[in-house]
């Protein structure tokens, strides 16, 4: 698996656990009294999505404790040729027979990798746990309410927030990439979307313009929406600016 394909999944989950976590906190912020069955639910998915963002975070303390070593063995399969089989590609048997790598790489590398597999089978058991979201029924008596102009409105938002992400698809890809290379001390507590943007060099100042314009309808975009779930599950966490959904 290449690094980046390996980021771009940890940055997905990481986004997936904050969204729906803060949904199902939404759920148990409503003003109308929940039945107990379903408050237990909610307080047990709760602690499930609390366990799968601990999984991810030593998922990722992996990564960078030998982050040299992946970006080298992402390298090496940046060279193979593009008809290279993949079908039944082997991560580790891929390593074993690399001679770009020498024998403590080697070992390294599959260590981390056992490691990473069993992190991978304790998710898959912990995603199997949570409930079936067509099953929740607090979401769907709440759908099932909706104003159908509503829905439509929401519709036609987020169709216009995927519009907004594809249209500079592979400059984000570059910032994401930026973003993943900080160091570990970091000030993530006062990240500033915008500066960020601004301090990247290889980025000209027409792109830095461009992905602050769309990085700025984005934010509209998701107070928009925001108040709109708002009219469906109630308080759905707009204080922040940025809805959780």
């Amino acid at each position: 698996m290449k690094k980046k394909t390996i980021w771009s999944l940890v940055l997905a989950l990481a986004l997936v656990v904050t969204a729906i976590g803060t949904a199902t906190s939404a759920f148990a912020a409503t003003s109308a009294p929940m039945e107990p069955v379903t408050k237990i639910a909610t307080e047990n998915e709760d602690a499930i999505w609390e366990q799968i963002e601990a999984v991810e975070e030593k998922s990722d303390a992996i990564f960078q404790r030998n982050a040299v070593l992946w970006e080298k063995l992402d390298e090496i399969c940046n060279a193979l040729p593009d008809d290279y089989d993949f079908t039944n590609f082997d991560e580790a048997a891929f390593i074993r027979s690399s001679n770009a790598l020498t024998e403590a790489e080697k070992e390294t590398l599959l260590a981390d990798i056992k490691e990473l597999n069993e992190l991978d089978a304790q998710m898959e058991a912990l995603y199997e746990k949570l409930p079936d979201c067509d099953n929740m029924p607090l979401y769907e008596k709440a759908l099932e309410k909706a104003d159908p102009k509503v829905l439509d409105e929401i519709d036609t938002l987020e169709q216009e927030y995927d519009r907004v992400c594809e249209k500079h698809a592979d400059l984000w890809d570059k910032v994401d990439e930026a973003y993943f290379d900080l160091p570990d001390d970091y000030d993530y507590d006062n990240y500033d979307e915008a500066a960020f943007i601004r301090s990247l060099g290889f980025l000209t100042d027409a792109e830095k313009d461009a992905l602050i314009a769309d990085y700025n309808r984005l934010v509209e975009l998701d107070n928009q929406l925001c108040k709109l779930y708002d009219t469906i599950w109630g308080n759905a966490g707009c204080e922040s600016g940025i809805c959780p959904l």
